[in-house]
Order: C-alpha cells, then structure tokens, then sequence
C-alpha cells in the first residue's frame, strides 16, 4: 500500500491513497511530498531506482529484514535506516520483535518504506493529515516526527524488561527454580539485541543532531537531539540490565550449589556413619564356625547396642566439629 501527502503551494494537502510510486513522484512538481511505502514488492523496487533515482543498494537494503541502523549520505537524499520494537505476536508481555524502517530525505521529498504497518508512521500521518502537526513542507520534522514516536516506544519495553529482572531476582532467593534461569537467559539475550539496535543508532541520532548531515535543518537539528537523549538512556538502560541479569544468574548458580553442596554434605555423613556398621553385619555376616560370641545369649543386643553408639558417637563428633 502506497499512501501519499503532497504538500501543495499556499498551504494546501492532498493525501491520497490510490496513486503509485512513480505516478506521485513525477506528480509533484516541485512541490514536498511525503511517499510512505508499505510491503513493497517488485514493481515498488523497481520504481524506487528507475523512477525516484535511488542507489539499487539502497533499494536492496530496504528490502533486506535484518538491516541494522544506518544512515548514507548521497548526493540529493539521504538515505537511513531505523529499527524499533514492537510486542510480539502470540507471546508474552516482554516478548518483542524488531522492525525496520528505512527512509529517503532529500530537498522537500521523503520517501519511508517498511514491511508491515509501523504505528509511529501511521500517527504522523493521521495528525499531517488532520493538520494538528505544523510539518507542511518540513520533511525533516516529518521524518523527526516518526523517528521520536519509534524511540518513545522503546522505553516502555526497556521498563518492563528492568521490573521483570527485579521480580526475577527475588524469586530467585526466595524459590530458585530451573525455570527462572532459564528466563533470565531469555531476558538476557532479548536485552543484548535490544542494546545491539541502540547502539548504531545513538551515534546516527548523535550525527543528525549535530547536523553533519545535509537536508537537516538548524532547528530540527535540536528535536533530533532530544531523541537521542532518549536512545542513550536506553543504551545505559540495556547496560544495567545486562548486568543486572547477569549477577540474577550468578545469584541463581550459587544458591542451587549450595543447596547442592548442603544435600552431598548430608548424604556424606550418613555414608560415613554406615561405613562402620555395614562393616560389622559384614563380618558377623559371614557365619563362620569358631566365633565364640556368637554362641552368647546377649551377644545381639550388645552389637545393636553398639552399633548405635558408634552411629550416636559419630553424630555427636560432627556435631562437635560444626559439619552439621
């Protein structure tokens, strides 16, 4: 789907959604026109390169899933590459997925591309479209705009990931059990991806910030500097975290050793304790003629006696040296 805002001389906005690629772009006749593209396929590549003048590698990036952050100067637009997240589909609260959306700013044209409907676009789009943003022929606030809503999504998704971490860790003192670990390393690799999304786009929001870039203008330059407070909040964020998930597993590792170690403890001193007595029914286990004792009345009470006082003995002498 192909949907179209051409900001024409005098204020006026036509938004449509029934034009192609190509038909909107040699339909603008100077004027700034914002083209957003949802899964486009082959005839919307083929237009982005022959039609719009993009680079094939661009065109080729955009089609590309795993596309990290980027952005590429040429010499009329350029050309960027955002990630968000959004909650996965079927899966649980901290469950979330990654998504791209790349972007083409030039001299009053921008042109976003994405796969499947990106939120933040579709609200610029709606408030342009209704006129509650003043973004007429600023495609750099346009594109601000989306980048921010993208960013502000992230930091719920980083809050909920701290408060789970948290619940996880006392859970871990209070009832460690296999399946907490196996969370925390889920949250864990889920953190690092996030962290890895972050980091190539801090510096890109830090360039656009500091206008080393064209088509980004003085006072945009200030916005785009906002967010990029924000991602580098959620970089240190993604820091703590990992942290944080990582001393939960050490945490996790160490109670469940010594709770390991306490069980072999016990085990050892009743393997220690049997040791003798399995001794002694070994020998007089063996019924050999010639063993006068085992001709006395009382011989049998005596060697339970007996035995139970080596076991009594050997209780207290643990007991006495602090084993148990």
């Amino acid at each position: 789907m192909i949907s179209v805002h051409l900001f024409r001389e005098g204020g006026g906005l036509e938004h449509r959604h029934d034009l192609g690629l190509a038909e909107a772009w040699r339909g603008r006749n100077g004027s700034p026109l914002w083209i957003d593209v949802e899964d486009p396929g082959e005839e919307e590549a083929r237009d982005l390169a022959d039609v719009c003048g993009f680079h094939p590698l661009t065109v080729e990036d955009c089609l590309t899933p795993a596309q990290p952050p980027k952005v590429e100067e040429f010499g009329d637009y350029l050309f960027l590459v955002f990630r968000g997240l959004r909650p996965e589909e079927g899966g649980d609260e901290c469950a979330v997925e990654s998504y791209k959306l790349a972007a083409y700013l030039g001299a009053g044209t921008l042109v976003t591309v994405h796969k499947r409907p990106v939120e933040a676009v579709n609200e610029v789009s709606d408030q342009v479209t209704r006129k509650d943003l003043p973004l007429e022929r600023h495609m750099d606030q346009i594109l601000h705009a989306i980048v921010d809503r993208m960013v502000d999504r992230l930091l719920p998704v980083v809050d909920r990931f701290e408060e789970r971490i948290e619940e996880i860790e006392e859970q871990v003192f209070r009832d460690p059990k296999p399946e907490v670990l196996q969370e925390v390393l889920a949250h864990k690799r889920a953190i690092l991806s996030i962290r890895r999304l972050a980091v190539p786009q801090r510096e890109m929001l830090g360039r656009l910030a500091r206008r080393d870039l064209p088509f980004i203008d003085e006072r945009t330059s200030h916005y785009f500097r906002d967010v990029y407070d924000h991602m580098a909040r959620i970089e240190e964020t993604t820091v703590i975290l990992t942290d944080l998930a990582t001393g939960t597993m050490e945490a996790y590792l160490s109670i469940a050793s010594n709770r390991l170690n306490e069980i072999v403890k016990v085990l050892t001193i009743f393997s220690v304790i049997w040791m003798p007595l399995t001794f002694i029914v070994g020998v007089y286990g063996m019924n050999l003629k010639g063993m006068p004792e085992m001709e006395w009345r009382w011989f049998y009470p005596v060697l339970l006696a007996g035995m139970a006082a080596i076991a009594g003995g050997m209780l207290l002498w643990f007991k006495r040296k602090r084993w148990i």
